[in-house]
């Protein structure tokens, strides 16, 4: 503070004052600067130093298999949790027919022949998968009895596999279509239906059959029905071997017994009130020639 002679006497000088004041306030300028300056180093130095991660977002609420759940917080539902679901893995084309738990606990046969049946399916290799369900279904005692159920029905689609599908030798032989022949006839002279002559053919009608053409036909085929009234199961054999297992949609009326078929199954099985899903009918038709034997029994 000054004071110096003016126009109107001795007066108060604050020039002094003021420069003092500026002075100190363009320091106070130049260190927030400086402080903001160093600030922003740091942060964009942190920034380098994490270029990849990626901002902070809430994690979506994932679905659950409890049905009485709560919804996700968003309140989307289900719809929106199938939407952050994995992608599901697209099913084996055959899956083992036992669960690998299953495993454990049993004899080391029984342990050995299920690990060698799981990789059978898993190769795909028919045959293989054949031979073994049919060792572990001869194993005696207690080994898989609770597995032969599984066992029974896995074995009865392999079988419709190579009866079909791979025409199996033990089963399907080769013919030629001779002059006059017809595709009922063939099938007649081998024991066998039309209908099934057709599905191994790959056929949708035998009209048109040229002389000298190549046809596969099941070879005098020996099957025999057992129909089992309290289990509700009809389990199919052909040469004495088990080949499938149906299950029975109603109580069987006929008794207990031997019989033979007649020339309609149709006509036959709702005579005995033996009664099949309709494809399963239909598999059956297609399978069973005239004349095939039933045994109905109380088990």
């Amino acid at each position: 503070m000054s004071l110096a002679r003016g126009k109107y006497g001795i007066e108060y000088n604050p020039h002094p004052v003021d420069e003092e004041s500026s002075g100190a306030g363009w320091i106070v300028v130049v260190v927030a600067l400086a402080a903001l300056v160093l600030v922003t180093i740091a942060v964009v130095r942190r920034i380098a130093s994490h270029p990849d991660e990626p901002p902070t977002t809430p994690t979506p609420a994932r679905a659950t298999a409890d049905p009485g759940a709560p919804r996700d917080a968003g309140g989307l539902g289900a719809a929106t949790s199938a939407t952050n679901a994995p992608p599901a893995r697209p099913p084996a084309p055959h899956p083992p027919p036992i669960p690998p738990a299953a495993v454990r606990n049993r004899p080391q046969a029984a342990q050995n022949l299920l690990l060698k049946l799981e990789r059978a399916e898993a190769a795909h290799d028919v045959e293989l998968a054949v031979s073994t369900i049919e060792q572990l279904r001869s194993l005696p005692g207690e080994a898989v009895a609770d597995l032969d159920d599984s066992l029974a029905r896995r074995l009865g689609d392999l079988n419709i596999e190579r009866l079909f599908t791979g025409r199996n030798r033990q089963w399907v032989k080769e013919v030629a279509v001779r002059r006059g022949d017809s595709a009922s006839r063939i099938a007649s002279e081998n024991g066998s239906t039309l209908a099934s002559l057709l599905k191994l053919n790959d056929l949708k009608s035998a009209d048109r059959l040229a002389i000298g053409q190549k046809l596969y036909v099941m070879d005098h085929p020996k099957f025999t029905l057992v129909v089992h009234r309290a289990m509700k199961v009809a389990d199919l054999s052909l040469k004495g071997k088990f080949f499938r297992r149906y299950d029975l949609v109603a109580p069987v009326r006929a008794g207990a017994g031997n019989y033979e078929t007649g020339t309609s199954l149709r006509a036959f099985l709702s005579e005995k009130g033996i009664s099949f899903a309709p494809a399963v009918r239909s598999e059956i038709e297609t399978l069973l020639p005239s004349r095939t034997p039933v045994l109905v029994s109380d088990l």
